[in-house]
């Protein structure tokens, strides 16, 4: 595999990639602060959390509007969306002075914050589900983006769920003051401490400057802010947005860096965040290419490694699904992360690696922000087109969001029916065979076991690597000016005479419909699709040209 570096910022053509930061952060040194400044607090003494102060609806003109990856009319579906600013007092927390503490500490406490959620939700109270998901917007192109939003929207839109994406990183603050300085002002994620008191970062006059590790702000903030997130959702006070919605199960989600973020906060913070009944604020998590790393918990501080306690998750446990790309098993080293799935009672787990899929869903790029907004974001790092542009022809196609929205339905089922979602064996490796170097820089020796058509073995399968025509390629070389190639993977079609080798001569793609129709059957019945998803794939299926 293509040995890609990785960095916060471009020093060569091909440095960036959708986890600047967190490399980055993993080989900082730790915060040095007064006496004053360390608290012997210790956060798994269980706390109710509090609920944020919100100000909004933040009316839409025809000079501002919410900043969001747009693409879908939710007022077709019955729905409707609206922004809101919530502000609290977050904790910063760290590892205590000598950084060997094994919960959060809190370092600086009760630090003011101002971020934004997008809520979509049905118009009509009657037509919610009862479900409402939180999405962390992935911060690592420099402006907020939600990915899991298009990723799962069918089944959003088609059950009645509540969606709200929360913008959870700094850096993303600023570009959103760029974007729109009237409407975003407000925003802040401030540092709480003077600027010759931190041991990391860079001010804006400085040379080198960045913010995606600034001294104006603190990363740090995110843990509270998810807590008092999820903690509004459910209040009935009439400043929540939902307060006249049924809202009975909430559900946090995030994708790449972000999905680092909630496997720290499952990890660390999830099980002492209570509501005042004493239930969690969160019922469920689903880590998408999150490949099992977590983040540093406030900006100055490594990140925890891979056999760290730190890392893992509690003995007691909400339920948590992380799902994992073909893409994300060397490239982002979430072979490194793996664990077992687990049905103990009250620490319910599942990991699931899909065969075939890249890193980067690929129908999310459809939905992108408008291009003038982007433009306004300023001359980030990763200003760069979001698209396709390996050596290879053809970016990987197979599309993981059907597979996805699965697992989210099995999700809900498992914390609402007690329906144990189904198993997965991992996909196919054979250690001590080749070499591959993540984007970490970590080497790992070992290789994907292929099929005969070069498809790997194992994983959640689909119609697409069971029934192929083609070969799905988890990497892709990059060009000069697409960064972003190894995201998208690469594929190579198969020739007619594969395809007619594989499906007949004589009636070729009847034969090859007929097998995508039972491989969907069969995958329906063991819940790795859902009925809907498998009536697109039958459908694309039969616009499929096999000669």
């Amino acid at each position: 595999m293509r040995k890609t570096l990785f960095f916060p910022k471009i020093r060569t053509r091909v440095m960036i990639s959708c986890l600047i930061l967190v490399a980055m952060l993993v080989s900082l040194g730790w915060v040095k602060v007064d006496a004053q400044d360390q608290k012997a607090v210790i956060s798994s003494e269980k706390v109710t959390i509090p609920t944020p102060k919100v100000t909004g609806p933040i009316p839409i003109t025809k000079t501002s509007r919410p900043f969001t990856v747009g693409g879908t009319n939710l007022t077709d579906y019955g729905y409707r969306l609206d922004e809101y600013l919530i502000s609290g007092k977050a904790n910063v927390y760290d590892w205590g002075a000598d950084g060997q503490a094994i919960t959060p500490q809190i370092r600086t406490p009760q630090a003011p914050y101002t971020t934004r959620i997008v809520v979509r939700r049905p118009h009509k109270p009657s037509k919610f589900s009862g479900n409402v998901w939180v999405e962390l917007n992935n911060p690592s192109r420099g402006w907020d983006v939600e990915v899991q939003w298009p990723t799962v929207q069918d089944k959003v839109l088609r059950d009645g769920d509540i969606w709200i994406s929360v913008t959870v990183k700094p850096n993303v603050i600023a570009a959103l003051k760029r974007i729109d300085s009237k409407r975003y002002a407000p925003l802040s994620m401030a540092n709480p401490l003077p600027s010759d008191k931190q041991a990391c970062g860079k001010l804006p006059n400085e040379e080198g400057y960045d913010e995606n590790l600034s001294k104006l702000y603190e990363n740090g903030l995110v843990w509270d802010m998810l807590s008092q997130t999820g903690a509004l959702v459910r209040s009935k006070d009439k400043n929540n947005p939902l307060h006249n919605y049924n809202v009975k199960y909430v559900f946090a989600t995030g994708e790449s860096q972000t999905g680092f973020f909630l496997n720290t906060y499952a990890a660390n913070f999830a099980e002492n965040a209570r509501l005042k009944n004493g239930h969690p604020v969160y019922d469920g998590f689903i880590s998408a290419s999150g490949s099992g790393r977590t983040t540093p918990i406030n900006q100055c501080v490594p990140a925890t490694g891979v056999k760290d306690v730190r890392t893992q998750l509690p003995k007691k446990h909400v339920p948590f699904m992380q799902i994992d790309a073909q893409g994300d098993i060397f490239q982002l080293g979430s072979y490194l992360w793996r664990k077992p799935d687990s049905d103990v009672p009250g620490a319910g787990f599942r990991m699931y690696e899909i065969t075939g899929a890249p890193h980067g869903p690929v129908n999310t790029v459809n939905y992108q922000p408008p291009a003038e907004d982007i433009v306004k974001a300023g001359n980030l790092p990763t200003q760069v087109p979001y698209a396709y542009g390996g050596v290879e022809p053809k970016a990987n196609q197979l599309p993981r969001h059907y597979i996805e929205t699965a697992m989210y339905a099995n999700m809900e089922r498992w914390v609402i029916k007690g329906i144990k979602p189904p198993h997965a064996k991992p996909l196919l490796v054979q250690e001590g065979n080749g070499i591959q170097t993540s984007l970490f820089g970590e080497t790992i020796y070992a290789s994907f076991v292929k099929d005969k058509h070069g498809n790997v073995l194992g994983g959640v399968r689909s119609p697409y690597v069971d029934v192929p025509t083609a070969t799905y390629n988890e990497y892709a070389t990059l060009k000069p000016g697409y960064p972003y190639a190894w995201s998208f993977g690469h594929q190579v079609d198969f020739t007619s005479e594969t395809l007619q080798k594989l499906y007949g001569a004589v009636g070729p793609h009847q034969t090859y419909v007929r097998q995508v129709e039972a491989s969907v059957k069969q995958l329906t019945k063991e819940r790795w699709l859902e009925p809907e998803e498998g009536q697109k794939i039958i459908q694309q299926a039969k616009f499929t040209p096999i000669p």
